[in-house]
């Protein structure tokens, strides 16, 4: 009997494993974390949304999506298309930084008006939301070197699942709080870029060593600076 010759498999590039499944995962989170209040409200008991909610929630899932996109493109090798999205991308950004610091305020203030105040303090959704906005705007400048924009857009995308990541806490475990459970669990994935930079190249890239420390000094200062009275103040202005 004749011997049929195997078909080789072609190999899939360790980035696109890795960069794709990330995007898989943070939109599943995203999923999980928004279902109650937002993609799946209409069976269960949330209270409706007001407009600018649902405005910034389609902007959010419209982010994740063409990230999840975006990466797909790049792993067909359809680099033409990925940079032809590239201008509604860096326009989409814009949209989704300012959407979620009006958003983030304009919550605050409504939770200033009811009896008992629930919720992060609003350090944490405009800490998240000013790391998103700065590490995809150096991913941005830095597009024509594409190792470094991959992990500086992978990082700006974990900074903006920090809100679900929170819910994704507040539903699993009374341990932490959501916005501390939040940035603990964003921590994971930067931890995964770090190994997978260890197990790829023996060493860390550079915008990964950058873009992690900052990612991790953001989040330490929410933690610290959102007790001082200078932060007090600027609320004060701000927000009541």
């Amino acid at each position: 009997m004749a011997s049929v010759a195997a078909v080789p498999r072609p190999n899939v590039h360790p980035d696109r494993r890795f960069f794709g499944g990330m995007a898989g995962v943070l939109l599943l989170v995203t999923f999980v974390g928004f279902a109650p209040t937002y993609y799946l409200s209409y069976f269960t008991t949330a209270p409706a949304l007001r407009p600018l909610l649902h405005i910034h929630g389609a902007v959010f899932t419209g982010w994740m999506l063409l990230y999840a996109l975006q990466t797909w493109l790049i792993g067909a090798r359809r680099v033409d298309l990925h940079r032809a999205l590239g201008v509604f991308g860096a326009c989409l950004a814009v949209l989704v930084f300012i959407l979620g610091v009006v958003t983030a305020i304009e919550l605050a203030r409504a939770k200033l008006s009811m009896p008992v105040r629930t919720g992060p303090p609003v350090i944490f959704p405009l800490g998240a939301i000013t790391a998103f906005g700065v590490l995809c705007a150096s991913a941005i400048l830095l597009r024509r070197r594409s190792a470094h924009h991959k992990r500086l857009m992978f990082l700006a995308t974990v900074a903006l699942a920090t809100t679900p990541l929170a819910r994704v806490t507040r539903m699993t475990t009374a341990a932490v709080t959501p916005p501390i459970g939040g940035m603990l669990l964003t921590d994971l994935f930067l931890g995964a870029l770090i190994a997978f930079d260890l197990r790829r190249n023996g060493r860390l890239h550079p915008a990964t060593i950058g873009g992690g420390l900052f990612f991790v000094a953001s989040e330490l200062f929410r933690v610290a600076f959102g007790h001082t009275f200078i932060w007090k103040s600027f609320v004060h202005t701000v927000v009541g």
